[in-house]
């Protein structure tokens, strides 16, 4: 079982018991189902709270603005040196920005390339350290995720990200958002779902872009793998142009979600 999985699994534990405590209390009782009911309630709060990434249970995400004309796009997982400068050079060449949440682990590993997508025109911002799943993880732990990013993208740029904390998966804890507040950044999510991380084909995703583009949306595509297994992006970086097209016909223009923030 990955690390996924087994967050997938201990959460539904924890939400379920919630829920069974609460029925065993209302037995005990004979209060069916008083508590039961608000023991639902919280068990749904608490996984919404921790996996719909745009949820406001545990911390708002940072809005941004719809100016007429702009809509972010966002990469995550990189740097990737088969997809990340062929991204940047494209958006680049066709007048568009973005941001690119970078992991520590791959900057690390490819410190040329965080310089690259700056020296490009596009930002980077913070995405963690090695993808692990933010759910369970203590405020030291989170803490150490963010460090090691600042660390990683000042090693390979001189400068920090910018103050925008995306947590891998948009999975949060109760107390994640508060943390990364405090070293004074702000969450970030995203609208819509692509996944182009499954590979569905550069058309497919493409046409998920297309529907959910306009004015003031955050959409999320990968240029790297988070796994670490080294999983093609070449699908996104095919669907590139088409959407650019998408978006372009429309009026669109990409910009850095840090420039689209009020």
């Amino acid at each position: 079982m990955t690390g996924k999985h087994r967050t997938w699994a201990a959460t539904g534990a924890l939400a379920a018991g919630l829920v069974a405590g609460a029925a065993a209390l209302d037995r005990r009782l004979g209060t069916v189902p008083l508590v039961t009911a608000p023991g639902v309630a919280l068990s749904c709060s608490y996984l919404m709270g921790t996996f719909a990434a745009r949820n406001r249970i545990f911390g708002a995400p940072v809005s941004v603005d719809r100016i007429p004309g702009e809509f972010a796009l966002t990469f995550d997982d990189g740097p990737d040196p088969r997809f990340t400068p062929a991204i940047c050079r494209l958006l680049a060449e066709r007048g568009h920005r973005a941001t690119f949440f970078v992991l520590a682990r791959a900057a690390r590993r490819h410190p040329h390339l965080v310089a690259e997508i700056l020296s490009t025109g596009h930002e980077v911002a913070c995405h963690g350290d090695d993808h692990r799943l933010l759910a369970f993880a203590s405020p030291r732990e989170v803490e150490r995720q963010i460090v090691a990013a600042e660390d990683a993208v000042r090693l390979a740029t001189g400068r920090l990200p910018v103050p925008l904390f995306r947590p891998p998966h948009g999975v949060r804890s109760p107390w994640l958002a508060r943390v990364v507040e405090r070293h004074g950044y702000r969450l970030c999510a995203w609208d819509g779902a692509v996944f182009d991380t499954a590979q569905p084909g550069a058309g497919v995703i493409a046409a998920r872009v297309d529907r959910l583009l306009g004015p003031g949306v955050t959409v999320l595509l990968h240029d790297g793998d988070g796994s670490g297994r080294g999983a093609s992006r070449q699908q996104t970086l095919d669907a590139l142009p088409t959407i650019l097209d998408a978006a372009e016909r429309r009026g669109l223009r990409s910009s850095c979600v840090s420039a689209l923030v009020g």
